[in-house]
């Protein structure tokens, strides 16, 4: 498993309040990499909050309302595969993240989702989540083939950019993008914002090696 300090809730500041939207990862001591429309269309200045973790037994106290903070600059991002890789002035030390891919993982093999799954709900609680690769898939964007999995679990907004780690080797086989629901034909939403579509038991994810791509 991969030490919590290189996982960040990643927001943006708007009306002065930093406003929580997903989840990123450091890749090096300076970058982090999260799914691109989780900032995409925003005009606020992008915020780092880091995990503060060393452990994941460690109690999060959810009563606490000031965190440590800084910003971040996007220095490169793909539409095409929804990957953005950011920089801040923050170092953040420890060994570096293995990146691999999806070519190396099996179906069925364990994984481990790490994000901020209640974020957009302004509790910034570092959750550990649990799944098994349930499929290998090619998806189209744009013309593009792009090498994804679809893990076997629900997620929710605030994990798009978590880390996908894989539990043989402890290397970050991908990068959660969203629910697997075919949006293509436009939905219709209930109560806080449910989508219908989205209310099942599986979720994409981008192959994590398209991050070398980007450096």
């Amino acid at each position: 498993m991969i030490s919590p300090v290189f996982i960040a809730c990643i927001g943006i500041i708007e009306s002065n309040l930093i406003n929580p939207l997903g989840t990123a990862f450091f890749i090096s001591e300076k970058k982090l990499v999260t799914a691109r429309h989780v900032i995409s269309g925003r005009s606020g200045k992008i915020v780092v909050i880091p995990s503060g973790l060393l452990n994941y037994d460690d109690y999060q106290d959810t009563t606490v309302r000031k965190f440590q903070s800084f910003f971040a600059t996007i220095i490169e991002e793909d539409p095409v595969k929804d990957l953005c890789i950011l920089e801040t002035e923050q170092v953040i030390k420890g060994p570096q993240l293995n990146i691999t891919g999806f070519d190396g993982a099996s179906v069925g093999d364990d994984i481990d989702v790490i994000g901020y799954p209640h974020c957009g709900d302004g509790r910034i609680v570092l959750t550990l989540q649990k799944a098994t690769v349930g499929a290998k898939v090619l998806l189209d964007s744009s013309g593009i083939k792009t090498k994804f999995a679809i893990i076997n679990t629900q997620t929710r907004p605030g994990q798009s950019g978590s880390p996908v780690v894989s539990k043989k080797d402890n290397s970050v086989v991908g990068i959660l993008i969203g629910a697997y629901a075919n949006l293509s034909g436009g939905y219709v939403t209930f109560g806080n914002n449910i989508n219908p579509s989205e209310l099942h038991q599986t979720t994409q994810c981008i192959s994590a090696e398209y991050i070398k791509d980007m450096l």
